[in-house]
């Protein structure tokens, strides 16, 4: 490898790392449309960079993953079209940002593994330098709550997403990562000392989110990992000394008030901030300590053949039996599995306790969006309601006042949002991603290989640093996928965007053994003039992007015009106000916030006529959206005194949101009206 191909592959992951902490402190939760909306735009161009260079430089050969790659641009085409159907076009529309940004992110990733197929171990220092900042920043704002979580009311480890979940996610998808790290046979010392401390930290992070799906998932990663790769006696200590040490500082922190009771006051907080900041650190040092331990002793003996087979097929028996011993022990309990599966499938919304014991707790609140899910799927079980649009579609089928985006699950989101049709695309997209990434680390057996491209180029499936460090990346789809099934966090960029760089670049990278020679290639790839065909289709995908990004900014841009005509109608400016309503409108006509704000502007400025026309006209375009019914009958009875009348227009909040309590308030209130008006005891409502 030349000086410069050296310096590139330190480089790389220091800057893919630094882009991917930017992703997770710039979106954060993914639920503020600004933050969201710029970090999916840079994302969109810089991936179509990525793509660029690789039309300019690419390998010519069979491109692998364009299969994937192109079932997951119908899965956009369909998030895309499902506006024309929605109940809810605003939500759809930012779903499909969020789609082709993800799309967008994915490609480059099946475009950089077409570029360096042997990358792994750079795309897993990446991944790790991604997930460990965001995980020290969640156990430092602990240690600092005043200045880095003044504003946190959970007890739960939620910073910088300002959700639990996905701190958990990030530090599940690193716990594979940090098994390749510390037991690789190559690389440096320093850094398989240092998966040590990281497992700690990342282990204890898990334990404070109280995260049963981040734990489910790290369990299942690490399961996988000793039963795939043959480096179990390696592993095993790079997992165990940190779960011992991560168990000590967990069971201090969860016996205090600060880590398992919400709405804590800032000053209980920084009461045990400095105990906390001691324990870990004094854990770091001690494992990082007992990593250069392990270090220099495995330097000076290497146990028999036999006592390595021996270690490792108890590992494994142990990996496999520990999750069987769990389930047992819940199925022969005083209560029995069924109880706990009625727990978790409750009708009701059921809180589990907090604390360490919740990790072990079954009751949960999914069980209720699960079938509120299911009933939205009942209700249009081909198409769906729109993607993102479960959070309206949801409101006919609660039975409390609960208020959810999401589904909290993969399966029961696509059903509700996408109806048969985006479950069937959606399971072929993951059976196709499935093949390839399995043919990629050699465990697609070989049977499903055979053809002409096996005759062509001998496939190797030696358990060499190369292999194993695919599997490393393998896992870190398999963890987000396992907790995608329990929680929302694909919804969030950070731990989607890991994953999907993971599944793409093994998706892109072709079967195990059919790569070309990286030094022989990439070395003489850049050198290369690229011919004018290649510098068109670059062209075109910059081009492609910025179009995409454009539309993928125009909700911002009309929330945006909307905020300002708000600010110029405090200015008594209303003439300005409405063409900037109108603008706003013009720039997304797939929200009826515009027409909301037309019309309070219009009401303030006694232009009452106008102001109910621009109300009608957002029920007229907007019928699946409560707030629009409810808007025109408020204005109705307050601003009109058309009881009757708004009795009426309720009734559709009322049937989109049976629950709704400030609709059923104006609905009392209305009649109330209608009674004082009409002198009667007990007027008739015509509905």
């Amino acid at each position: 490898m030349s000086r410069s191909s050296a310096v590139a592959a330190r480089a790389f992951p220091l800057i893919l790392g630094g882009a991917l902490a930017a992703v997770a402190f710039g979106a954060r939760g993914g639920t503020e449309l600004t933050r969201t909306s710029i970090t999916e735009v840079a994302l969109i161009l810089v991936g179509a960079a990525v793509l660029a260079v690789t039309f300019l430089w690419s390998r010519s050969g069979r491109p692998h993953g364009r299969t994937t790659v192109l079932l997951f641009a119908l899965l956009a085409l369909l998030t895309s079209l499902s506006v024309l159907w929605s109940i809810s076009p605003e939500l759809t529309y930012i779903e499909v940002g969020r789609t082709l940004a993800y799309l967008t992110v994915f490609t480059a990733a099946v475009a950089g593994a077409r570029l360096f197929p042997r990358a792994a171990p750079e795309v897993l220092w990446a991944l790790l330098i991604g997930a460990m900042i965001p995980v020290g920043y969640a156990l430092a704002s602990r240690v600092w709550p005043g200045a880095l979580a003044e504003n946190e009311v959970s007890n739960r480890l939620g910073q910088p997403f300002d959700y639990w979940n996905a701190v958990g996610s990030v530090a599940a998808m690193a716990v594979p990562i940090l098994l390749w790290l510390g037991s690789r046979k190559g690389g440096s010392s320093t850094a398989r000392t240092l998966a040590y401390p990281l497992m700690g930290a990342c282990l204890v992070a898990i334990a404070l989110t109280q995260s049963r799906g981040a734990a489910a998932a790290a369990v299942i990663g690490a399961v996988a990992w000793f039963v795939l790769v043959p480096l179990r006696l390696r592993s095993l200590p790079v997992l165990v000394f940190p779960a011992i040490a991560a168990v000590g500082v967990s069971a201090w922190a969860l016996s205090k008030d600060a880590f398992t009771q919400a709405l804590q006051p800032l000053p209980a907080k920084e009461a045990v901030a400095g105990d906390f900041a001691t324990l870990v650190l004094l854990m770091l040092a001690v494992l990082m300590l007992v990593g250069a331990a392990v270090e220099a002793g495995s330097a000076r003996r290497v146990p028999s053949a036999r006592m390595r087979r021996r270690i490792g097929i108890a590992a494994v028996a142990v990996a496999c039996i520990v999750p069987l011993a769990g389930f047992t022990s819940v199925a022969f309990s005083e209560r029995g599995i069924g109880d706990r599966i009625s727990e978790l499938t409750s009708e009701t919304k059921v809180s589990p306790q907090q604390g360490g014991g919740r990790v072990f707790a079954a009751s949960s609140s999914r069980g209720k969006y699960w079938r509120e899910a299911w009933r939205v799927f009942k209700a249009r079980p081909l198409e769906g309601v729109g993607a993102g649009a479960f959070a309206v579609g949801r409101l006919r089928f609660r039975n409390d006042t609960s208020v959810t985006r999401h589904a909290h699950g993969w399966f029961a989101q696509i059903l509700a949002d996408f109806g048969l049709v985006g479950l069937a695309l959606t399971s072929l997209l993951l059976l196709t991603w499935s093949v390839a990434a399995l043919s990629a680390t050699g465990l697609l057996p070989r049977r499903l290989l055979r053809g002409a491209s096996e005759e062509r180029t001998p496939l190797r499936r030696d358990w060499d640093a190369h292999r194993i460090a695919l599997v490393a990346v393998l896992l870190v789809p398999l963890v987000f996928g396992v907790q995608s099934l329990l929680d929302w966090t694909w919804f969030i960029p950070a731990p989607a965007v890991m994953a999907l760089i993971a599944a793409g670049y093994l998706a892109g990278r072709g079967p195990l053994g059919s790569e070309a020679d990286e030094d022989a290639a990439s070395a003489a790839v850049f050198r290369r003039r690229p011919s004018w065909g290649r510098i068109a289709a670059g062209v075109a995908a910059v081009a492609t992007a910025a179009l995409i990004a454009w539309a993928v900014w125009q909700p911002e841009a009309s929330d945006r015009a909307t905020n300002e005509a708000l600010a110029l109608a405090d200015k008594k400016k209303f003439d300005a106000a409405v063409e900037r309503t109108q603008d706003a409108e013009d720039i997304n006509p797939l929200t009826p916030d515009p027409l909301l704000v037309r019309a309070s502007i219009d009401t303030q400025a006694n232009r009452i006529r106008a102001a109910e026309h621009s109300l009608q006209q957002a029920v007229i375009s907007f019928p699946g959206d409560p707030q629009t019914w409810y808007r025109l009958a408020a204005f109705q009875l307050g601003t009109l005194d058309a009881p009757e009348e708004a009795a009426k227009t309720i009734r559709g909040a009322l049937y989109l949101d049976p629950h709704s309590g400030p609709a059923s308030q104006l609905f009392l209130n209305a009649r109330a009206r209608l009674r004082e008006k009409t002198g009667e005891a007990n007027p008739a409502v015509p509905g």
